[in-house]
């Protein structure tokens, strides 16, 4: 298994990851037709979202998808299927991945999500998403339909949750029983949180 490729949000003019969600509503391709297909062990759900906070609301900027060869082809020769009246066209020159850009779609999300920057490398796992808390600096977003309600910066919570793990591992020791093993692997590819 390998760690896998978060989506990323253009937030106060800087990069952040998405690092949890509370909530419905974020874009989901296949309710626009389109369906994912695997891109790499590093991104099984087939597909990796761009979005922006701005003018008080969330949007979808970009979106790489993997789509079957023959969507690909057509991608390729200019017929894809249009997302928010765009045309995808492959991104690079093996044609693997569909790029969707400057869609600047807002995103009727409601709900929380947990936006971070700064990982702390010395936390790393290769398995699935990783959780907030590895980070240095994160904030909690909440939004009713798209709508930037409220930000709150929860970058010392964070911290005191390192704290709190202190030194316990971060995966499943060769002693963990298969369920243990099944469990932790389930919860690492989840971004709900509490």
């Amino acid at each position: 298994m390998t760690a896998q490729i978060s989506d990323s949000f253009r937030y106060r003019d800087r990069g952040f990851r998405l690092t949890g969600v509370k909530g419905s509503g974020l874009f989901d391709p296949t309710r626009h037709g389109l369906q994912p297909q695997m891109m790499s062990t590093a991104c099984y759900r087939g597909f990796i979202c761009s979005y922006s906070v701005t003018d008080g609301g969330l949007f979808l900027e970009e979106l790489c998808i993997g789509l079957s060869n023959v969507e690909k082809l057509k991608a390729r020769h200019g017929r894809g299927m249009p997302l928010f009246g765009k045309t995808p066209r492959c991104s690079d020159e093996t044609h693997q991945q569909v790029m969707y850009e400057a869609l600047h779609a807002r995103v009727p999300f409601s709900g929380g999500l947990l936006l971070a920057n700064g990982f702390i490398r010395e936390l790393y796992v290769h398995m699935g998403f990783h959780p907030a808390w590895k980070f240095q600096e994160v904030h909690e977003l909440l939004f009713e339909e798209g709508v930037l309600l409220e930000e709150i910066d929860c970058s010392a919570a964070m911290a005191r949750v390192r704290e709190r793990l202190g030194n316990r591992p971060l995966a499943p020791g060769s002693s963990a029983s298969q369920g243990e093993i099944e469990q932790w692997v389930s919860k690492s590819f989840r971004l709900d949180y509490d």
